[in-house]
C-alpha cells in the first residue's frame, strides 16, 4: 500500500477559515465560525486526498528567532480578530478529538516544523503533501514532495511553482529575498518586482550570482535597487529561509492517519450547534471521513445520456424526488442547452422543433420534486414568456447563498470555492458540440457542474436551517421570485411617439444651452468634457476656484451649486441643465425605446433579488427604480409608461414606513402617537428637538428634522449630517445631541442595535431575515463605524423590504383569486404599481390597499 503524509499548515487554515466562514456561535454566544471552517476544511482534505499519515504544524504565540534578526519582523500584521481569539482553544480540542497530532516549537514558527518534516520525511513515504496557501513553503517542493492549496484544491509540483511563481522551488528563497513579502514586513530590494526578479534568477540562478555580476545590469532601477539595497536582500533572505532541521517529537510511524468518531467529539460538536457537521458523521456510518470522498474529485469521463423525446425526459424525471439543472437561454427566452442529473444519471435534452422550449418546461411542471439549480428564475422566465406557469418546486443556490452572506459573491464558481473548496470554472458552449454521440470538454465539465450543484444544495440546506433563515428563503423570497417572474413576463407599455417628440424638445434645449454659453465664452466648448468646463469656468471666465484634483479643476455638481450662489453668472445653473438633459436623453429618452420587445411591444425590467446586501429589490435592463422625479423633466420621462387602451394604472406606497418600523421596534410615545394621529412626522420631531409649535414651523426647520430623522436610520454621523444640510460639524452634532435628548428610547434601540450584532455577528429584521457584518468588531475604527452603521440601517431598510415582498406576493395572488383583469408590473421600493382594465379600478385598489395594510403588523 502507497503510503501519503498531509503536513497541514493549521494556522493558515484557521485564518483562512475565519474569514471565509460566516460567523456562527455556541450556545453561550462563544464565536466558531473558524472552527467550524477549519473542521470543514480538513474533512474535506482528507476526503479528497486520503492520506495513511497526518500532522498539523501549529504556531506559538510571542516572537521566534526571526524577531531577534530583525526587531520589525512582521510589524505589519494586526492582532488576531476578538471573536478569533476564543476559538484557538477550540480548534485545539477538536484536534485533539479528532485524534490528529500537532507540532510546535518554541521560538520556531510553523513554516519551521512544515519545512522540517518535508525534508526529514520526504524519503520515508511515497508522497508528502504540503497543505498550505503560503508561497514560502512552495521552496521544499520536490520529486517526493508537493505543494496542495485546499482553497481551489491545486497542487502545485516542480513546474507547477514554475508556471506559478517564474521560479523553480529551490530559487523560491532567493526570489522572495528579492521581491520582499509585505504580510511579513520582509523589506526585498526596492524597485525589483515579481517579473524583474523572475527574470534576474533566470540569468544568474542565485542571488550571490546576482550580485556577483551586478556590473553586468542596464537597467538602472535594477542596478540602483540592488546597489543600494544589497543588505535588504541579505537580512531578507535570513528571514525567508526555513529551519529544516528541528527535532520532531513524532516519529512518522506515530503520524498514522487514526481519525474515528466517538461520542466525545459528538457531544463537543453538539455544544458548538454543528449539528449539520454531526449528520454528515453519522451518515459515514462507520464514521471513517476517507469514505466521504467528493464526488468531484475523481476525473473519470462520465457518461451522458441523450434524451429525445418527452417520454425519455419524463422517465428520467421520476428516478428521483431532486433533479439538478444547468441551462442556458438563447435570447433570454428560449433554451440553448439543457442538461440534467437525477443523483444517479446524467443526460442531455436535444433540442429540435420536434422537441421546443415549450414541451421541456411543461415536462418540468409535471415534476413533483424539487429542481436545483443557480439563478432560477431565468428559467421561470422563460416558463411565462411561453405562457406556462411556474408550478415547480425549486432551490435556487445563488438566493439561498445570499441569506446566508449577502456581503459576499455568490456566483456559482464563488460558491464552490467557499463551500467546496473547489476551483470551478465554467466552459464556454460553441456552436454544433451539442451532437447526440459526442464527448466533449464542455458536457464533461458541465457534468462536474451538475455533480457540485448537488453538493451546494446539501451544503447550503443544512446551512440555512442552522442559520435559521430557512423560512425566509422558503416562505418569504422563493415565493417572492415567482411573483418577481410574472411582473417582469407582464412587461409594461411605452409612448415611443411621446418620447421622440422628448427627443427633439431635448436636442434642441441642448443647442439653445450650448449656443448661449457660446455667446459669453467666445468660443464653441464641449459640455461634456470636463476639462473643457473647467477651462471655460475658472480660466475664460475667471470664477473662484471651488474645488481641484489629480487632473485638474472639479466640475462637479457641489462644484457648479457653490458657483450658483457665489458668481453673478446663469452660466452654472446652464451647465447642470445640460448635464441634466444630456443624461436624461441618453439613459432614458433614447435608451427606452430600443428596449420594447418585438412581439409583446412592451418593455420587460429585470428585478434582482440578490444584488443590495439589505434585501430591497433592485431593477435592471432597464433600472425602472430610479428613473429621475425631482425635476421637471424627470417627471417628463415618467410620462412615457402607460397603461394599454381600456387599462390604468393603479398605485399605492407606504407612507414613512422606515420611521414607522422605528417607532414600532423603539416605542416612543410621542412618534406612535404622530402616526396614529397622521402628524406630520418631520414637523412633530422638527417640534419636539427645536421647540417649535406645529402651527409655527417652517419648511427649513423641518427639512431639517427630516435630514436626521432619515440620517438615524441609515446610521448616519454628526459629519455625514453636516455634509447633507451644508452645516458645521459642532452645529450637526447639536442636532443629534438634541434629538437624542428628547427622544433616548431612539438612542437606546439603535445602541441596542450594535451591541447585539457585536454578540451575534449580525444584523436582523423584523421576520428573522439576518445579513452578517463581518467588521462588527474590527480595531480600525473607520471600518467598524461603517460595520455599525450597517448593524442600525439592516434591521429597519431589511424589514421593510421583507414588507414590500410579502405585499407583493400577497395582492398577486388576491388578484388571481378574485379573477381581476389586473397585473402588478411594477415595485418601486415602497412603491407598488398594477394595471387592469379601467371598470375594475376601485376593486383593484381595495385589494391594494387592503393586503399592503395586512402585509405587516406594527
Amino acid at each position: 500500500m502507497k503510503t501519503k503524509l498531509i503536513i497541514v499548515d493549521i494556522s493558515s487554515f484557521i485564518f483562512r477559515a475565519f474569514f471565509a466562514i460566516r460567523p456562527l456561535h455556541a450556545h453561550d454566544g462563544t464565536p466558531v465560525n473558524a472552527v467550524y471552517g477549519v473542521m470543514n476544511m480538513l474533512m474535506k482534505m482528507i476526503a479528497n486526498h486520503q492520506p495513511t499519515h497526518i500532522v498539523m504544524a501549529r504556531d506559538l504565540s510571542g516572537p521566534g528567532f526571526r524577531h531577534e534578526i530583525y526587531e520589525d519582523y512582521k510589524a505589519n500584521r494586526s492582532e488576531a480578530p476578538e471573536d478569533l481569539k476564543p476559538q484557538f482553544a477550540l480548534i485545539e480540542q477538536l484536534l485533539d478529538l479528532m485524534k490528529l497530532p500537532e507540532i510546535s516549537a518554541e521560538n520556531y514558527e510553523a513554516d519551521d516544523i512544515v519545512g522540517s518534516l518535508a525534508v526529514q520525511y520526504a524519503d520515508k513515504f511515497d508522497e508528502v503533501i504540503i497543505a498550505s496557501g503560503d508561497k514560502d513553503l512552495m521552496q521544499f517542493v520536490s520529486d517526493k514532495v508537493v505543494m496542495l492549496d485546499t482553497m481551489k484544491n491545486k497542487k502545485y509540483d516542480r513546474d507547477g511553482v514554475f508556471e506559478k511563481m517564474g521560479v523553480w522551488p529551490e530559487q523560491i528563497v532567493d526570489y522572495l529575498s528579492l521581491v520582499g513579502d509585505t504580510s511579513d514586513n520582509i523589506p526585498g530590494v526596492r524597485g525589483i518586482g515579481a517579473k524583474g526578479a523572475a527574470k534576474l534568477l533566470d540569468k544568474y540562478q542565485t542571488l550571490e550570482n546576482v550580485f556577483d555580476h551586478v556590473s553586468e545590469i542596464t537597467n538602472k532601477r535594477v542596478l540602483n535597487g540592488l546597489t543600494e539595497h544589497k543588505d535588504d536582500a541579505i537580512l531578507s533572505k535570513k528571514l525567508v529561509q526555513i529551519v529544516t532541521d528541528l527535532e520532531l517529537p513524532h516519529k512518522p510511524e506515530e503520524l498514522a492517519y487514526k481519525f474515528h468518531v466517538d461520542e466525545d467529539l459528538i457531544e463537543f460538536l453538539k455544544s458548538l450547534k454543528f449539528n449539520s457537521m454531526i449528520k454528515k458523521l453519522q451518515d459515514l456510518d462507520e464514521i471513517d471521513a476517507k469514505t466521504s470522498t467528493s464526488k468531484v474529485s475523481k476525473k473519470e469521463e462520465v457518461e451522458i445520456s441523450a434524451l429525445k423525446n418527452q417520454t425519455e425526459i419524463k422517465k428520467f424525471f421520476e428516478k428521483s424526488d431532486h433533479l439538478y439543472v444547468y441551462y442556458e437561454l438563447r435570447e433570454g427566452e428560449s433554451l440553448n442547452c439543457l442538461f440534467l442529473d437525477n443523483g444517479k444519471d446524467k443526460a442531455k435534452v436535444l433540442l429540435s422543433s420536434a422537441l421546443n422550449t415549450l414541451s421541456v418546461l411543461r415536462a418540468f411542471n409535471s415534476y413533483s420534486g424539487v429542481i436545483v439549480a443557480d439563478d432560477i428564475k431565468s428559467l421561470m422566465r422563460a416558463f411565462t414568456f411561453h405562457g406556462e406557469r411556474c408550478d415547480f418546486h425549486a432551490f435556487d443556490l445563488t438566493l439561498a447563498a445570499f441569506n446566508l452572506r449577502a456581503d459576499m459573491n455568490n456566483k456559482f464558481e464563488a460558491l464552490c470555492s467557499r463551500y467546496l473548496e473547489v476551483d470551478y470554472e465554467h466552459p464556454k458552449l460553441e456552436e454544433g458540440l451539442l451532437q447526440e454521440n459526442e464527448a466533449n470538454e464542455f458536457e464533461q465539465k458541465i457534468a462536474q457542474r451538475l455533480t457540485l450543484t448537488s453538493e451546494l444544495y446539501e451544503v447550503l440546506n443544512n446551512e440555512l436551517a442552522e442559520f435559521e433563515t430557512k423560512d425566509i428563503y422558503s416562505d418569504l423570497d422563493f415565493p417572492c421570485v415567482k411573483t418577481l417572474v410574472e411582473m417582469e413576463a407582464e412587461g409594461i407599455s411605452l409612448d415611443r411617439k411621446f418620447l421622440s417628440k422628448l427627443e427633439n424638445d431635448f436636442a434642441t434645449e441642448l443647442e439653445t444651452i450650448e449656443k448661449k454659453i457660446e455667446e459669453v465664452s467666445g468660443e464653441s466648448v464641449n459640455l461634456r468634457s470636463p476639462k473643457q468646463v473647467g477651462n471655460l469656468l475658472f480660466e475664460i471666465l475667471e470664477f473662484p476656484v471651488i474645488k481641484k484634483t489629480k487632473t485638474g479643476y472639479s466640475t462637479n455638481v457641489d462644484v457648479l451649486l457653490e458657483l450658483e450662489k457665489r458668481v453673478d453668472s446663469e452660466i452654472p445653473s446652464l451647465i447642470l441643465k445640460y448635464r441634466e438633459l444630456d443624461k436624461l436623453l441618453s439613459t432614458y429618452v433614447k435608451a427606452l425605446p430600443t428596449m420594447v420587445h418585438p412581439e409583446t411591444k412592451r418593455i420587460h425590467t429585470h428585478f434582482n433579488l440578490t444584488v443590495a446586501s439589505t434585501g430591497r429589490l433592485s431593477s435592471d435592463k432597464p433600472n425602472l427604480q430610479n428613473i429621475p422625479t425631482r425635476t421637471e423633466n424627470g417627471k417628463l420621462i415618467r410620462k412615457a409608461f402607460v397603461a394599454e387602451k381600456g387599462k390604468v394604472f393603479v398605485g399605492a406606497d407606504y407612507s414613512q414606513v422606515e420611521l414607522r418600523i422605528l417607532a414600532h421596534y423603539c416605542g416612543d410615545e410621542t412618534m406612535l402617537n404622530a402616526f396614529k394621529n397622521n402628524i406630520d412626522i418631520h414637523a412633530q420631531t422638527a417640534s419636539e428637538i427645536f421647540n417649535v409649535p406645529l402651527d409655527e414651523m417652517t419648511s427649513d426647520i423641518r427639512s431639517k428634522a427630516k435630514a436626521i430623522n432619515f440620517g438615524l436610520i441609515y446610521g448616519q454621523s454628526s459629519f455625514g449630517l453636516s455634509q447633507a444640510l451644508g452645516i458645521s460639524r459642532k452645529e450637526a452634532k447639536e442636532y443629534i445631541d438634541h434629538y437624542f435628548d428628547r427622544f433616548s428610547s431612539v438612542k437606546d434601540f439603535l445602541e441596542g442595535l450594535k451591541e447585539d450584532c457585536r454578540k451575534t455577528g449580525y444584523a436582523k429584521t423584523l421576520w428573522g431575515r439576518k445579513r452578517v457584518v463581518a467588521d462588527i468588531n474590527s480595531s480600525n475604527h473607520a471600518v467598524k463605524a461603517m460595520a455599525e452603521r450597517i448593524a442600525i440601517n439592516s434591521p429597519i431598510q431589511g424589514t421593510a423590504a421583507d414588507i414590500i415582498k410579502k405585499a407583493m406576493v400577497n395582492v398577486a395572488e388576491r388578484l388571481e383569486k378574485e379573477k381581476l383583469d389586473a397585473k402588478l408590473l411594477l415595485q418601486v421600493h415602497d412603491e407598488l404599481i398594477i394595471e387592469c382594465d379601467e371598470k375594475e379600478a376601485e376593486k383593484v385598489e381595495t385589494v391594494l390597499c387592503e393586503e399592503m395594510l395586512a402585509a405587516a403588523e406594527l
